[in-house]
């Protein structure tokens, strides 16, 4: 099968993946005791010695505990993959005020899962990238994944049922939500969607104020440059001035360029549906 290898990050198995985790623990740390999704599993593996511990197919999203007698920690196992769909970032919200939150709508071009996307958000730093879980999807899907969590009822969204999350923002298609209760986004951003953790990029945006005048961190100027070599954008970047909770950054086509993005007009967001083509006009 594959061999895959995390580095302190959040994996996603789609169902059905047949699964084996490979314990490598460091020289001087012992097992003692291995659990998937709760369930204790027997290891003989001795000091800096590797095992291979089979789960088999699972269900849903599997997590692995590892409990060495020095120190315990969680990860999280990803399989590979090979579904990915055709998908494009739709609209974009960079303002808060409770309890309207940020959020990033990606629209599905194709059929296929989700699981293991990769979203970055450069203002929000290079350990901060969201991973999609596995996710069943069509052709026409919205996908909103809402940047903060805020209230009772922010339930991802992961089966068929769209009515789960019943938030004040939930809206009426795929929700995720990710924890969080502070600022992820900026006004002057780079967005990238990846086809995995390292991964070709699928899509992504440069925005900025009129004002901009240069990236305030070196890891928002280097995806800026990553996402132009890449062919995924072109140009000049999208002018953002005017957003607000009801103004967002709304795609108008599948141009790689500042043509398919407008700001639109007040009250004109719309999250989890066909984007308005009303645009914002400043007084």
């Amino acid at each position: 099968g594959e061999e895959l290898e995390g580095e302190n990050g959040k994996y996603v198995l789609p169902s059905g993946t047949e699964v084996s985790v490979v314990v490598s623990p460091d020289v001087g740390q012992e097992i003692e005791s291995i659990f998937v999704n709760g369930e204790k599993l027997e290891t003989t593996a001795e000091s800096g010695e590797s095992q291979i511990v089979p789960v088999g197919k699972i269900d849903k999203n599997t997590l692995v505990e590892i409990v060495f007698k020095t120190r315990t920690f969680d990860v999280s196992f990803v399989g590979f993959n090979n579904r990915i769909p055709k998908v494009v970032i739709n609209e974009i919200r960079t303002e808060y005020s409770k309890p309207k939150v940020e959020f990033i709508e990606l629209k599905v071009l194709s059929d296929g899962n989700l699981g293991g996307m990769e979203l970055i958000t450069a203002s929000d730093g290079s350990e901060n990238s969201y991973v999609i879980p596995s996710v069943e999807v069509k052709s026409g899907d919205y996908v909103v994944i809402h940047y903060r969590n805020i209230e009772d009822g922010c339930i991802d969204e992961l089966e068929n049922d769209k009515e789960l999350s019943t938030a004040t923002e939930s809206s009426s298609s795929r929700d995720l939500w990710i924890e969080n209760s502070s600022a992820r986004i900026a006004k002057s951003d780079v967005i990238i969607l990846k086809e995995r953790i390292q991964g070709n990029i699928a899509d992504g945006i440069i925005f900025t104020e009129s004002s901009f005048f240069a990236w305030k961190t070196d890891y928002m100027a280097e995806c800026a440059e990553v996402l132009i070599s890449s062919e995924a954008w072109s140009g000049e970047s999208v002018i953002s001035d005017g957003l607000t909770t009801t103004r967002t950054l709304s795609r108008q086509n599948l141009n790689k360029d500042k043509s398919a993005w407008i700001v639109v007009g007040t009250s004109k967001a719309t999250p989890g549906k066909e984007n308005s083509s009303v645009v914002y006009v400043a007084k």
